[in-house]
């Protein structure tokens, strides 16, 4: 097995490649996102490459639907030192014993305040509580700025919810609801905005067929490298 890749847009898909007592090409997506070719013994490797090549397309939409299922940032230790994201930057989080709990964002750091700074779930609750408080705001701001995309695609207006999710970016039930996972807050805003436009294009189609990706490329042209950037921040 060798590994190769290939240059689709701005896009780079790489993949493994295997040979085998088989007449035709074949290709795998899996779970993870990795691409697994398998070709017939002796095949010319240009000739694989152009094949491949012919269904980049398809890779790109497969391993986009396996995104909405990628496990996200490694869980945290809530130690001072350590690093945290908000809204796309990273900044490291300070503990501080005090008789006030309070969470503070201030050049380059996150300072949680609380009487026992050695009770890790506590900080973490805190903490998780600041980024819910935040992301009230920026999600809100960011879907209405956003709601003038769904006059074409539906005539009810949806709404927004948002929750912590441990397998989604976010998701648009058959009501126009769409909910988008809290650790959003973590990511760049214009990766938020992606998530947003993405799950609005599920009210016009409830899948991810060849009608859903050709509106999110109307909609959000850049959505591949925002989706690569959103993928390489945060997990």
């Amino acid at each position: 097995m060798v590994k190769e890749k290939i240059q689709y847009g701005s896009s780079t898909i790489e993949y493994d490649l295997d040979f085998s007592e088989r007449k035709t090409l074949g290709i795998k997506v899996h779970p993870d996102k990795s691409v697994q070719v398998t070709a017939p013994i002796n095949s010319d490797g240009q000739d694989v490459k152009e094949k491949v090549l012919s269904k980049a397309a398809w890779i790109l939409k497969q391993q986009d639907f396996f995104l909405l299922f990628h496990p996200l940032t490694p869980p945290r230790k809530y130690v001072s030192g350590e690093t945290h994201l908000y809204l796309g930057k990273q900044y490291r989080l300070k503990l501080v014993d005090s008789d006030k709990e309070s969470v503070k964002l201030s050049a380059g750091w996150i300072t949680v305040s609380l009487k026992d700074k050695s009770k890790k779930s506590r900080v973490k609750r805190l903490l998780r509580s600041w980024y819910k408080s935040k992301a009230e705001i920026h999600f809100n701001q960011l879907f209405k700025e956003k709601l003038h995309v769904t006059n074409s695609l539906t005539n009810e207006s949806p709404t927004l919810k948002y929750r912590w999710m441990e397998k989604r970016w976010g998701s648009c039930d058959r009501n126009g609801t769409i909910h988008l996972n809290l650790e959003l807050i973590k990511a760049p805003k214009v990766c938020i905005e992606y998530v947003i436009i993405h799950e609005m294009c599920h009210l016009a189609h409830l899948n991810h067929s060849s009608a859903f990706y050709g509106l999110l490329d109307k909609l959000f042209p850049d959505w591949r490298e925002t989706k690569d950037r959103l993928e390489n921040l945060m997990v």
